[in-house]
């Protein structure tokens, strides 16, 4: 029906043009040191180890880096509970839309030979080796021309050798070629960080003994995870790491530090349900005493806080307040070894 055609035609051409997108505006990146001071507010007394990483993370974006390669591939080395995950979270939140937007391969499940696999998909003639399944997630390996990729290899040390060699190829030239030969995975505007605890019962085991006051020296601790990383991994493994970050134990003065910034956000989310919660210093102070730990770290901390602070808090708003939004003050305060929980009035 070629008049219907022509009909189109004409309400084309009578049809104002439309107004052309606007192209896509680059988000304003923070600065080294708007960035470093961004994430010491998150990650406490760990400054070496934010400065190493800012630096990795300039001179990407300098374009001083390699383009063949991933733009920064570092190795945070550490105790448990120091913030060596935390510290990948806060580097999401700065460069991508949160703590949580990023790629992350918990090394721990793939502590078997076979489960190499599951970076390139499966070899040809196995079940799944047409549809090219990976546990990478490529939009926050790739990114985009505004936005970098973040790729977290948690616990790395867990994972089977076999599947640690199947890194090589990522770390050196940034590209994963799939198993279907058909797909590529792309890391050349990703960082590639990586997490172990090499070197920490070792470290552990030493503590308190005769040994303390060499172990305090910086070079002595760092030949200890040296001597771990050197043992376990391969050295082409090693020679694709750009840098090497030793993070240090939680010392009491950064556990006061850290009680102050848990409950902070204890108290965020209770304002989110009407609940003021006012923590005296005293309580804060029994926290950090009580949850000091220097094995493990701030999660020893956050359990202490769980069973002293959050468990008479949530007795007091249940008991005040078992239903409702109705706003509600409670003071929290330490006497005697515990700490107690006491509604007041909201309008004090």
């Amino acid at each position: 029906m070629p008049f219907i055609t022509d009909r189109y035609h004409d309400q084309n051409r009578n049809r104002q043009p439309a107004a052309p997108a606007p192209a896509p505006v680059s988000p304003t990146p923070d600065t080294p040191d708007s960035l470093a001071q961004r994430l010491r507010g998150r990650v406490l007394g760990q400054d070496p180890a934010v400065d190493a990483v800012v630096r990795a993370i300039t001179l990407a974006r300098a374009g001083a880096t390699e383009p063949d390669r991933p733009p920064a591939t570092v190795l945070l080395l550490g105790p448990t509970g120091v913030g060596k995950t935390e510290l990948v979270r806060q580097v999401a939140a700065a460069l991508r839309s949160g703590p949580d937007d990023l790629c992350r391969v918990d090394m721990n499940s793939l502590a078997q030979e076979h489960y190499a696999a599951s970076f390139n998909g499966a070899p040809p003639g196995y079940a799944g080796s047409k549809e090219a399944f990976t546990v990478f997630d490529r939009s926050t390996v790739e990114g985009d021309p505004y936005t970098p990729g973040i790729v977290l290899f948690d616990e790395v040390e867990k994972a089977h050798p076999t599947v640690l060699r199947a890194l090589l190829g990522v770390l050196d030239n940034g590209i994963l070629r799939l198993a279907n030969g058909q797909e590529k995975i792309s890391f050349r505007n990703s960082y590639v960080f990586l997490t172990s605890n090499l070197g920490s019962k070792e470290l552990a085991r030493r503590r308190g003994s005769r040994w303390r006051s060499l172990l305090d020296r910086g070079h002595t601790r760092r030949t200890v995870v040296d001597k771990a990383l050197q043992s376990f991994f391969d050295p082409e493994f090693l020679n694709r790491i750009d840098e090497t970050v030793i993070f240090d134990e939680l010392d009491r003065t950064t556990i006061e530090q850290v009680a102050r910034l848990e409950t902070d956000l204890l108290r965020s989310r209770l304002r989110r349900r009407g609940v003021d919660l006012q923590v005296d210093d005293s309580a804060i102070h029994l926290l950090a005493v009580e949850g000091f730990d220097p094995i493990y770290g701030a999660r020893g901390l956050r359990r202490t806080l769980r069973t002293h602070l959050a468990a008479p808090v949530a007795a007091e708003i249940m008991r005040v307040r078992p239903t409702g939004t109705s706003p509600l003050k409670i003071a929290a305060t330490a006497a005697t070894g515990t700490i107690r929980a006491t509604a007041t009035d909201p309008e004090s």
